[in-house]
């Protein structure tokens, strides 16, 4: 009998141990949270799915995806996109594999802007992006009060715009320094498509190339992504799009000449 209950409490034990290793973990203390309710989605190809609300504890929350959840269960072992808000303004989106346990700090007043980060090699690298976008954004909002204040002196504003091109230009190498220096991880996407005050960094037509590297690397390390797939569609789509606004021939040409 003390042999069975031995043999039962490590069945138990070894089933815990495996879907620990393939559940996600992402827990966080928030200042100026108090008890009120955060939510937790995974972003899919086609939106989002609201996966889990819990009501904090002193700013606390803790949300564990069990391996089992139907909706990661037949996800290969490729990082996963996951959204945390307080509410539609009020939110922050971060990566991680089964297996992972992502701890965050955040002010709850902002979470994108002072959040920090740790156990998952893409929730760092996206934590990163952001902490640059935020060391971009700060200045550009301090220049644009500048450019408000003297939108009738020529001379000023002219000085302004040179600055927030040159940061503009900064900016955008670091990204493709990012790029390049993480070419197998799916942290680049985020990269390739982060954004300002609705601009973007990267061109999807100009740029097509850098987003077409992006997903022959990862391609390779995860052919069955969702991520991949969708990335490698919107490729063709834009490829299509291209070729459908492009001269037809030399034949068209000549018609138009005569």
């Amino acid at each position: 009998m003390k042999k069975l209950v031995i043999l039962l409490i490590l069945a138990v034990s070894l089933a815990a141990c495996a879907d620990r290793k393939t559940s996600v973990t992402i827990e966080g203390d928030l200042t100026n949270a108090g008890n009120q309710m955060i939510r937790l989605a995974l972003i899919t190809a086609d939106g989002m799915d609201i996966l889990d609300s819990v009501n904090m504890r002193n700013g606390h929350f803790s949300f564990k995806i069990s391996s089992e959840d139907e909706r990661i269960k037949e996800r290969e072992n490729a990082p996963m996109m996951f959204q945390l808000f307080l509410s539609n303004e009020n939110g922050l989106a971060t990566m991680a594999k089964k297996g992972e346990h992502l701890k965050i700090t955040a002010d709850a007043q902002d979470l994108t802007r002072t959040y920090h980060i740790s156990g998952g090699e893409e929730a760092v690298l996206m934590y990163q992006l952001d902490s640059a976008l935020a060391s971009f954004v700060v200045p550009s909002e301090k220049l644009y009060e500048v450019y408000q204040q003297n939108i009738d002196n020529d001379s000023v504003r002219a000085d302004i715009e040179a600055q927030y091109v040159k940061m503009l230009n900064n900016h955008r190498d670091y990204l493709l320094d990012f790029i390049d220096q993480h070419p197998n991880n799916m942290a680049s996407y985020i990269a390739f498509y982060q954004s300002y005050n609705r601009r973007n960094f990267f061109d999807i037509y100009r740029d097509l190339d850098i987003l077409k590297q992006i997903n022959t690397n990862l391609s390779k390390v995860y052919p069955e992504s969702e991520y991949v797939k969708a990335m490698m569609n919107m490729v063709e789509m834009v490829e299509m799009r291209m070729s459908a606004s492009a001269p037809q021939n030399n034949q068209d040409q000549a018609d138009t000449i005569r």
